[in-house]
């Protein structure tokens, strides 16, 4: 399956070179997590991401041919 990782802020740096637009494409195999993902890619855990536009903070959840990864850092406020 394939899947679209995309990487925002301090992040966009840690993508293959030449991604466009803070992106790439990943062949995964099927049923690959989200925590194999962050693996494959070296990324913390403790970084946000969201599924398909959807809020998600469970490593273990399954993702599926054409889901898109969105990945943040940390942020911090005051």
């Amino acid at each position: 399956m394939t899947i679209e990782l995309r990487r925002f802020a301090s992040l966009r740096k840690h993508l293959p070179p030449g991604s466009p637009r803070g992106k790439c494409s990943l062949d995964l195999p099927d049923g690959a997590t989200v925590g194999a993902v962050w693996a494959q890619v070296h990324s913390p855990l403790a970084n946000a991401h969201m599924i398909n536009s959807e809020h998600d903070r469970e490593v273990e959840r399954a993702l599926a041919d054409g889901d898109v990864l969105s990945v943040f850092p940390p942020v911090a406020g005051g």
